[in-house]
Order: C-alpha cells, then sequence, then structure tokens
C-alpha cells in the first residue's frame, strides 16, 4: 500500500517528480499527476466529481486537491482559463471540508506545509482589513480562517480582537477570553512558541485589544495583559512601548 502523502513542493516540475510523492488509492493518482504538472483547473474539476460519487463520499484527498488547486488560482490566476474572483476563499472552504473528512488528522499533518500557504496568504488579507481598520471583514476573514484551524491560539484571539473592534463584542469577547486562558497557560508553564506565520497578528492583537480595555475604563485588566504579553514576547519593542504607555497611566503606589 502507497503512503498517504503529498510530499511535494511549489518550485519546480522537476523538483515535484523527484519528491516521489504517493498516494493510498490509486483512484487519486490523477489527481497527483494533474497536480504536479500545473494543471490545476483540471486537477480540480477532477477533485469535484470525486465528491460528487456516493464511492468516495467520505475521503479527504479529493478536498484538499481542490483546496490547493483554488489557492493556486488566487496566486497564479494567469494558469487558469476560468477567472476565480474568490478563489481565497473556496481554497479556505475547501480546507475546511478537508479537515472535517481527515477524521484522524494524518493527512493534515502530512501536508501541513502546503496548507500553511493557504492560511498564510489568507492572513495577510485578513491583516490587510484590519490595518485598514475595516474590522468586519477582518473579522470574517479571521473566522473563515478559524474554521480550518480551530486550535490556533493566535487566530482565535486575533477573531475575538477583530470581532469587538466590529462592536460584536459578546462574541469577541468570548474567543478572547478563550484564547488569554490558554497563552496565560503557555506563560505560566513556559510553553509560548512563537509561530512566524501569526506571530505579528498577535502583537497586533494584544495592542489592540489593550487599548480597547484602557478606553473602556479598564486599565486594570490591560496591565495584566500586557505584562504577559511583555513576558510572552520579550523582544518586541511595540509591545515594550505598549507596556510603557499603559504603565505611565497607571495611578502611583502609595
Amino acid at each position: 500500500m502507497l503512503k498517504r502523502n503529498l510530499l511535494f513542493t511549489f518550485f519546480t516540475f522537476s523538483t515535484l517528480l523527484a519528491t516521489q510523492a504517493q498516494v493510498v488509492n490509486s483512484d487519486f493518482q490523477k489527481l497527483f499527476d494533474l497536480y504536479t504538472m500545473e494543471k490545476y483547473e483540471k486537477c480540480a474539476f477532477k477533485a469535484e466529481s470525486y465528491t460528487r460519487k456516493d464511492k468516495y463520499s467520505r475521503e479527504a484527498e479529493p478536498y484538499l486537491y481542490m483546496a490547493l488547486c483554488f489557492y493556486q488560482a488566487h496566486v497564479h490566476p494567469e494558469l487558469f482559463t476560468n477567472e476565480y474572483p474568490d478563489a481565497l476563499k473556496d481554497a479556505l472552504k475547501y480546507a475546511y471540508k478537508f479537515r472535517k473528512k481527515d477524521k484522524k488528522g494524518e493527512l493534515y499533518e502530512s501536508n501541513r506545509d502546503l496548507l500553511d500557504k493557504i492560511r498564510e496568504e489568507a492572513l495577510q488579507q485578513a491583516k490587510f482589513y484590519f490595518n485598514d481598520e475595516d474590522y468586519r471583514k477582518a473579522s470574517s476573514e479571521f473566522s473563515r480562517i478559524l474554521k480550518v484551524v480551530p486550535d490556533d491560539v493566535n487566530v482565535i484571539f486575533m477573531t475575538g480582537v477583530s470581532m469587538i473592534e466590529a462592536r460584536n463584542l459578546g462574541e469577541g469577547q468570548k474567543l478572547v477570553n478563550t484564547a488569554l486562558d490558554s497563552l496565560r497557560t503557555y506563560e505560566k508553564e513556559n510553553r509560548f512558541e512563537k509561530d512566524d506565520v501569526t506571530h505579528d497578528m498577535l502583537i497586533k492583537g494584544f495592542i489592540a485589544y489593550t487599548n480597547f480595555l484602557d478606553e473602556n475604563d479598564k486599565l486594570e485588566n490591560a496591565l495584566e495583559i500586557i505584562a504577559m504579553a511583555r513576558k510572552l514576547i520579550a523582544d518586541d519593542p511595540r509591545i515594550k512601548t505598549q507596556y510603557a504607555k499603559l504603565y505611565a497611566k497607571a495611578p502611583e503606589e502609595e
């Protein structure tokens, strides 16, 4: 039985072949062949046809290929004959369906680097909306990403912060509280790990959320959270600046 891994990269066709990627079900070999030959549109159509057959209704691989192909439609639209204006949204949609079908998570772990490309691209779009202060769109984008990576604490936090900024206070605060509980545990147990993809947004989240608390007469809460952030991310000048700004407002102890 062939291994269920898609160990290939996006660099060149020769590199793709050299990795000798393999799949479990020989029925899906065609999808792999089309993808490695950069026939992404045909690959997506073929993968979709599998999803409509009862025989493959529980299989995750077709959704994986659809997610990857729509990601390619987003970053390389010139390789497609049709236009896909919502290609990144579609990539996230199929990545979410893939994760639901991948019950044991083995395929996800084997292809995490590839799926992180989708996550990273989507996060950049969410970050753009957040920086542009279009918090409603930012929260929508973060929410879509959260469906694909529901255990990503940084994304949980930023989804919540974006919702709060969009005045969806109830749902936003629930997500923020969930994320902060995890972050406090990481800090206490000294097991916080930097995620290069989401690290910058985590910093933005700490600053935005502590500003929100300060503006709503919750300076004490803001101080507690920025102090934790400084322990987690000790070397970032933005966190240091926010820490100094907030503590300058704190009343002097008698």
